[in-house]
């Protein structure tokens, strides 16, 4: 039964791991209108923005859609909109993308070994079973985040939609609790990554 469920968990978030892969592959020219994609350079050569379609400007497109996930395509575009506005492309794009490499080297990791969890004792399976869930939660919890922000903005919560330092503020807000789910995510991949004989 353990053993199931944990099989389970990791083939339903590899599914979802291709659902925003799929959305890559599905991208429009216009990258579902994120024009923050222009904004955001790459500070190592050939320094491109993540908007061309050099292999690395690729995996951070499909990063952010996982993190977006929750977010419509037809509302990525004003999503993109509020993050320039608000100043902080770098903060909430750099950050959700760190969180979202972290899941998917789990994701990856795990699916490889599915079928060699039956090697594990019974306290690693139940162990792994938690920390995955919990992993997986960081980014869940990101993801409404950030689908929240666009729905505070539309309902011009406390302003944030006619007073641009306080969308700031909030955004800022946002991005330390990005970062505090970002650190909870590498202290669960190393827990993760310390369960060994599988």
């Amino acid at each position: 039964m353990l053993l199931n469920n944990l099989r389970n968990l990791i083939e339903t978030a590899n599914a979802d791991k291709e659902k925003y892969e799929k959305r890559l592959e599905e991208e429009p020219s216009d990258q579902y209108g994120i024009w923050a994609f222009k904004k955001l350079r790459w500070h190592e050569e050939p320094r491109e923005t993540v908007s061309d379609n050099s292999e690395r400007s690729k995996a951070y497109r499909k990063l952010a859609y996982g993190i977006l996930n929750d977010i419509d395509t037809g509302e990525l575009k004003k999503f993109s909109e509020i993050i320039i506005l608000a100043n902080e492309v770098e903060g909430i794009f750099n950050t959700s993308s760190s969180l979202g490499a972290i899941v998917d080297y789990v994701i990856s990791h795990l699916y490889s070994k599915k079928d060699n969890l039956d090697k594990l004792e019974i306290s690693d399976l139940e162990n792994l079973k938690d920390l995955f869930e919990k992993l997986l939660s960081t980014k869940a919890i990101v993801s409404k985040m950030l689908k929240q922000l666009l729905l505070d903005y539309q309902d011009d919560k406390n302003s944030i939609q006619t007073d641009t330092i306080k969308l700031k503020l909030h955004v800022e807000e946002i991005i330390k609790q990005i970062e505090e789910n970002q650190e909870e995510a590498e202290k669960l991949k190393s827990d993760i990554l310390s369960i060994k004989n599988f």
